[in-house]
């Protein structure tokens, strides 16, 4: 009757990652799931604080790092030390404005050839001892809007 089930939503993804529910850790998967932003852990706190008066940065970054390592969120480290966050943890490239510090997924095309180059690459470091657990591919330089300032 109805169409295929959708994704699913944040408390069965928190639950099946093993993590207790807590409203902080809801709004904050929330928050990145909503937007394609990637935006930094000062984003998702000013994002949430009218909701959440008592949230501290503190645990805004605390709970980040708890859904990055339990594989719901990516960090994609930028230059300059900035760290964004994104909830697609699917293989794809992004696309990062040297000038504005806009970050745009870019996948296309490129999934086949990502997930060719990380298998080449666990190839080639497994009888190092390495152990490669995540990619992460960017590519920097002016975004359309920053292209058209005069300035550009």
């Amino acid at each position: 009757m109805g169409g295929p089930p959708g994704p699913p939503d944040e408390k069965h993804l928190l639950r099946s990652a093993g993590l207790r529910v807590t409203p902080q850790r809801l709004a904050i998967l929330r928050c990145l799931r909503n937007t394609t932003s990637h935006p930094t852990p000062e984003a998702v706190y000013r994002r949430l604080l009218p909701d959440f008066p008592g949230l501290s940065p503190n645990t805004v970054y605390l709970t980040l790092r708890t859904l990055e390592e339990a594989g719901l969120l990516r960090r994609i480290s930028l230059e300059g030390s900035v760290q964004r966050y994104d909830a697609d943890v699917t293989p794809h490239v992004h696309l990062v404005c040297r000038r504005c510090g806009r970050v745009d997924d870019c996948d296309g095309g490129l999934v086949p050839l990502l997930r060719g180059l990380g298998e080449a690459v666990r190839d080639k470091v497994g009888p190092t001892g390495w152990e490669i657990g995540a990619q992460d591919s960017c590519f920097y330089g002016l975004c359309p809007k920053c292209r058209q300032a005069p300035d550009g």
